[in-house]
């Protein structure tokens, strides 16, 4: 569950931030997009209003070749007036060929000449000019505090002469209040695709996600089936038989939880090697398939030699182990598997067998299965022995606090012997010696 949240999380991150990334780009760039064809478009269209409307009114022709000062007349001056009426412009301007202002909705700048303009050379030429910039220039000074603004210079011709030019103004807060709609619109839309995107991928990825968990599981439910089955294969050779597996690797599992909380083992006892020490331990004892039946299967009190050759198992079983684990081209939890079986006889006051490693030279898996053992045993009935209650089991595990087994240890199992009591009921073995 831990380890879905872990992907869930980094998957939602990580494509969050992809769309998010392509959103923002995509929406910029839309953005962008309209705003330049907005202009573009009142660039190619007022032009166009501008020339029909002269050609509709002939006055206008007229009224450009006249001398400064000569009134406007109405038809022209109605134009002009629509003109105005639309929301984005705010000023007009007419200009004679020679560069003076006949007329403008601004009285105080007709009369003026700015001849010298670059837009106005332009214009007179007979090419449409315009600019999109902060008003600085001479003729600009009544535009000052408009901010960005669109100046469209319209030649206005007659028999294809240039006669003169009517200059129109859009203030950058009434156009682009236009063309933030529009945007406002793309935003949604993008941001819309954005969230159905990451909802369709995160579909997909979660599907996949649980066909490939359901597939992974099963080798992995498959491998923890046959490990079992070679526990099993040892443990039906002893005449000792039952759930003894079961149960320790429960103890096990209880042992490395407590421990973990101990700052000592706080990193070392990670999910993982828990998850893996867990897996290893029902193959503690897979080397007494390496023990003549003889000896395994043996109902009475074994002599010096025969003792030495059941302790030889924890060697066969390392021997096995690192032969399967030879095989493998990754580090896998037979590293565990292969320590805990090999060591888990040993004792922490170096009298345990085969090699006599003392305290923490032992694989800290060793000392957990090593309590794990010892509980299990005493409190299970044997040929030479009956079952040990729980309260004497933690009797004796307690006077071995430093000698058979690492302090530590005891500690967690102290803090958990009520839980091992309730497993060694719950799993008591129901059989009976032929």
């Amino acid at each position: 569950m831990k380890l879905l949240k872990n992907i869930i999380i980094q998957y939602t991150v990580g494509t969050f931030l992809v769309i998010l990334i392509i959103s923002i780009t995509l929406g910029t760039i839309l953005s962008q997009r309209i705003t330049d064809y907005t202009i573009q478009t009142h660039i190619d269209i007022f032009p166009i209003v501008i020339q029909t409307s002269a050609n509709n009114h002939p006055e206008v022709y007229t009224f450009l070749k006249s001398p400064t000062g000569t009134s406007l007349p109405e038809g022209v001056k109605s134009f002009f007036k629509d003109l105005l009426s639309i929301g984005t412009i705010f000023r007009i301007k007419v200009w004679g060929k020679d560069g003076t202002i006949l007329w403008s909705d601004k009285v105080e700048l007709i009369g003026l000449n700015f001849k010298d303009d670059i837009n106005f050379k332009k214009a007179i030429q007979g090419k449409l000019s315009y600019d999109v910039s902060l008003p600085e220039k001479a003729e600009q000074i009544t535009e000052k505090g408009h901010g960005t603004i669109l100046e469209i210079y319209t030649p206005v011709k007659k028999n294809e002469e240039t006669i003169g030019i009517i200059e129109i103004y859009e203030s950058s807060s009434n156009l682009y209040l236009q063309i933030s709609k529009n945007i406002q619109i793309v935003w949604i839309l993008v941001t819309l695709s954005g969230i159905t995107l990451y909802l369709l991928l995160f579909i997909i990825f979660y599907k996949a996600y649980g066909r490939q968990r359901k597939t992974t599981h099963q080798p992995s439910q498959t491998q923890n089936t046959t490990i079992l089955a070679l526990a099993y294969q040892a443990e039906l050779r002893d005449i000792e038989t039952g759930n003894h597996i079961e149960r320790t690797s429960r103890y096990v599992e209880i042992l490395a939880q407590e421990l973990k909380k101990h700052p000592k083992y706080k990193l070392y006892l990670s999910d993982k090697y828990i998850a893996d020490l867990v897996k290893s331990a029902p193959l503690h004892d897979i080397g007494k398939v390496g023990v003549p039946d003889a000896i395994l299967r043996k109902p009475g009190k074994l002599g010096p030699d025969e003792f030495d050759k059941i302790k030889r198992h924890c060697e066969y079983g390392e021997m096995i182990l690192q032969k399967a684990a030879q095989k493998l081209t990754f580090q896998s939890f037979l590293m565990i598997a292969i320590q805990l079986v090999m060591y888990h006889h040993e004792k922490w006051d170096g009298k345990g067998y085969p090699h006599g490693l003392i305290g923490e030279d032992i694989p800290l898996s060793a000392r957990i299965m090593a309590l794990a053992d010892v509980y299990d045993a005493l409190r299970s009935k044997r040929y030479y022995k009956n079952a040990y209650s729980h309260e004497k089991s933690v009797e004796i595990i307690c006077e071995e606090k430093g000698k058979h087994f690492d302090p530590l240890i005891v500690e967690a199992f102290l803090k958990k012997e009520k839980d091992f009591y309730m497993i060694s009921e719950q799993m008591a073995d129901k059989v009976t010696y032929l």
